[in-house]
């Protein structure tokens, strides 16, 4: 039996996650659950889950318990699904405890990906990816290995505004942005798929967690392909499955079991006609500025998603447009030129509050 801790339970993925975990009683004992704000929610977990030790940001006084690596000691599988750069001490934590983090927080790798790594290879430690397009390579390569493949192509959907004109995207409100055609997921991930930034992390993350640099992308709307794997011998592997969490999460729990799956199952008939086009970065500038951050290694990155999680809460708040969040990415790429890995995560952490300091008191948001 796995011992299970989920961080984010009440949240998109920590929802998925226990719905899996109800279905599957026998393999896993859920040892901790932990939330950021909805505490009754996480009463009432506690009834269903009575092993389970619960943990409550908001109103707890130890507002370090998760970012400790004894935290994690009786547990063998950390689910990860906490939204932000919040996430990464927990990240940090789990790795440092020696354990499997299975993780949808991109953040923690667009940010720390060197750092984390160096603590894998000392803690023997393993990260399982939960978003889909990652889970979709990690399932790829293990068909092939890493040493024989050639790029990585990760889908995207569009987002919400996939379809609209750079006049229109211009004055699109959040409410619009909110409205994904194929996804439910969180706020703030689904305005980051509206402006492309999301999928750009996904470059960054992908190249992190598989050491390899050749990482792009291509708009896919279905969303019934989740990654190609290209090899040496200029063929494509690819992972196809309807568009939903349960998979990805299931996958990484049982891992390397698979088990049935409660998502539809695909009618190959239905999906005759897929069709991919290249990213628009002109309309989507927020992808080329992930581009760029990517060559900046953990340093760009950590610029990059402190100044995007500001600049979408004040779009989500209608304080400023849909071109303001990466007209203001681009300013603080300008400002803080940073390149290069960290080695400690202190550091992360001080970059991270200088570049939203910036934000809330020169840019005027």
């Amino acid at each position: 039996m796995k011992n299970i801790a989920v961080l984010g339970c009440t949240g998109s993925i920590g929802k998925t996650t226990l719905s899996v975990l109800r279905k599957y009683r026998e393999d896993f004992r859920v040892v901790l659950l932990a939330n950021f704000s909805r505490q009754n929610e996480l009463i009432l977990l506690k009834k269903e889950f009575s092993e389970a030790k619960t943990y409550c940001c908001s109103v707890s006084e130890d507002k370090e318990y998760l970012s400790r690596p004894e935290t994690y000691e009786n547990v063998d599988v950390v689910i990860n699904g906490i939204a932000g750069i919040a996430g990464l001490l927990p990240s940090y934590a789990v790795l440092s405890a020696g354990k499997i983090l299975a993780t949808a927080n991109k953040e923690s790798l667009v940010c720390a990906g060197s750092l984390l790594s160096s603590i894998m290879q000392k803690t023997g430690a393993k990260i399982y990816p939960l978003d889909s397009e990652h889970s979709a390579v990690w399932q790829c390569l293990g068909k092939t290995g890493v040493e024989n493949v050639k790029k990585i192509v990760l889908t995207a959907s569009g987002g919400a505004f996939r379809d609209f004109s750079k006049e229109k995207l211009a004055s699109a409100p959040a409410s619009l942005a909110l409205q994904h055609p194929n996804w439910t997921m969180g706020p703030k991930v689904t305005v980051d798929c509206a402006t492309l930034v999301n999928k750009g992390m996904e470059i960054i993350e992908a190249k992190r967690l598989f050491g390899i640099e050749n990482v792009t992308a291509v708009r896919h709307d279905e969303s019934i392909i989740h990654a190609l794997v290209e090899t040496d011998d200029n063929s494509f592997m690819a992972m196809l499955s309807s568009p939903d969490m349960t998979l990805p999460i299931q996958y990484a729990l049982l891992y390397p079991h698979r088990r049935e799956c409660d998502i539809p199952a695909l009618s190959i008939e239905k999906i005759s006609f897929l069709h991919f086009s290249p990213i628009d970065e002109e309309r989507f500038p927020g992808f080329t500025l992930c581009m760029q951050a990517a060559e900046r290694g953990d340093m760009g990155g950590t610029v990059l998603n402190a100044a995007d999680e500001v600049l979408v809460n004040e779009y989500l708040s209608c304080k400023t447009t849909f071109y303001g969040i990466t007209d203001g990415i681009e300013e603080c790429m300008k400002k803080f030129s940073y390149s290069g890995d960290f080695t400690e995560i202190g550091d992360v952490i001080r970059m991270d509050m200088e570049v939203r300091e910036y934000i809330l008191s020169e840019l005027g948001v």
